[in-house]
């Protein structure tokens, strides 16, 4: 029997990644996106007669339970999110009420579905930013959370609530807090977006603070692999940290595309100019830090892209998707967020 899957935000990032990535195994995948600006339009799906998608606010509790019972799913991945941090500092409102309402609409709805599905499955996604920084060490899953962003707390709110509602109502709802991720369909208000289409115009590409600050980055594949691994496997355990392990400071990102750029020969700045310092984001975290040796273990998994070659992937996939480009452009005015000033 095939089984349904329902992906909230598919049409986000890593969302429409991870469509693309299962649409040629035995499932049959909904989205249900509300589409935003950041969102990729659905003529740049990787369209499948397995797939359907439904425009729909996750905040319209009884739209959204009216469609998910119409569809009975044996699993639901939530993706959706408000997600970029500088956006949040503009607008906190937003960012709160709408993640959490979302999602805890997505958990009541996923309780009462479990009384005719009992075997249906929840995999909630969220983010490492929600433990806060770290000089040197990695957070587990039982670390303390400590967000320091509207973003980070209301990323944070959900995943508590999700373990609020395994403890009251036994829905076994998986928390999934990946690292920072990056490749194709991001949008161009994340850094390495940024830092790529910068150079390509020859504009030097801006660095908060003095660069320093610390990320741990996944190439978006590995981490779509990593949640399949849990879409087809059982398991007993509802917290996992999905990272990789490759953390470099935001300057080191940066100088590794521009040196890829040089090489291409598609941009005229040099090292002494492709990068220009800026007024750093409030409350910006230092390092992120997770400790995935549950997951691997867990599950036998090890990421196989490197950051060389998923970078150079990612900006040989803008170069080719071009018509994407220019439609996320027209949407997109480059204005810089989150100053709180």
């Amino acid at each position: 029997m095939i089984k349904k899957i329902v992906v909230t935000g598919g049409s986000g990032f890593i969302g429409t990644n991870f469509i693309e990535r299962i649409s040629n195994k035995n499932f049959q995948i909904i989205n249900i996106d509300k589409l935003s600006k950041q969102s990729s339009p659905e003529q740049f799906k990787y369209k499948q007669k397995n797939y359907k998608f439904y425009k729909l606010n996750l905040v319209k509790k009884k739209q959204l339970k009216k469609k998910l019972f119409q569809i009975k799913p044996d699993i639901i991945i939530n993706f959706a999110a408000e997600s970029h941090v500088d956006r949040s500092i503009d607008d906190p409102d937003n960012f709160m009420i709408n993640n959490f309402t979302a999602s805890v609409n997505l958990f009541t709805i996923f309780k009462d579905l479990k009384k005719i599905k009992q075997n249906s499955k929840f995999i909630h996604v969220s983010t490492d930013e929600v433990f806060g920084s770290h000089m040197k060490k990695s957070f587990k899953e039982n670390s303390l959370y400590n967000p320091s962003s509207p973003y980070s707390s209301s990323k944070a709110s959900t995943d508590l609530a999700a373990l609020s509602f395994n403890k009251t109502y036994k829905t076994n709802i998986v928390i999934v807090n990946l690292c920072n991720c990056y490749g194709p369909f991001q949008h161009f208000e994340k850094f390495i977006p940024t830092c790529i289409f910068s150079l390509l115009k020859n504009k030097s590409l801006p660095l908060y603070g003095k660069g320093k600050n610390i990320r741990e980055w996944t190439y978006v594949d590995d981490a779509c692999d990593a949640i399949i691994k849990l879409v087809k496997y059982k398991t007993k355990k509802n917290r996992f940290n999905i990272g990789s392990g490759i953390r470099y400071k935001n300057k080191t990102i940066a100088k590794k595309i521009f040196l890829i750029l040089k090489k291409k020969k598609l941009t005229k700045l040099n090292s002494s100019n492709f990068f220009k310092y800026v007024k750093d984001r409030p409350g910006h975290d230092f390092r992120y830090a997770l400790n995935s040796s549950l997951f691997n273990k867990s599950f036998n998994f090890k990421n196989l892209v490197s950051l060389s070659y998923g970078l150079e992937s990612t900006i040989n996939w803008y170069l080719k998707n071009k018509l994407w480009v220019n439609a996320k452009k027209t949407k997109f005015t480059g204005k810089r967020l989150g100053l709180n000033d």
